[in-house]
């Protein structure tokens, strides 16, 4: 899933070869954040809702929208909330 939407090209995840982007935040204790992208929150349903489209949360926003499944971005929050 991360290689398949090019996660890591932006972000750095610890243990992902390759997640090494350096143009959005580091993602490796994402599941410690109290918020997501300052905005909602940390949680499955919000952050769900945020990968599923992410201007829709945040106006302005620079993280693309990877049109995401409903159950790739359920798959993706599971395990970016595992991360801490």
């Amino acid at each position: 899933m991360i290689n398949r939407h090019a996660c890591g090209s932006c972000h750095w995840i610890a243990g992902v070869a390759e997640a090494n982007g350096t143009v959005g935040p580091p993602l490796s204790h994402f599941g410690s954040q109290q918020m997501i992208a300052g905005a909602l929150p940390n949680s499955p349903d919000n952050l769900t809702r945020y990968l599923l489209s992410p201007e829709s949360v945040v106006k302005g926003n620079v993280m693309p929208n990877q049109h995401l499944t409903g159950g790739d971005a359920r798959d993706a929050a599971a395990y970016l909330l595992t991360l801490r």
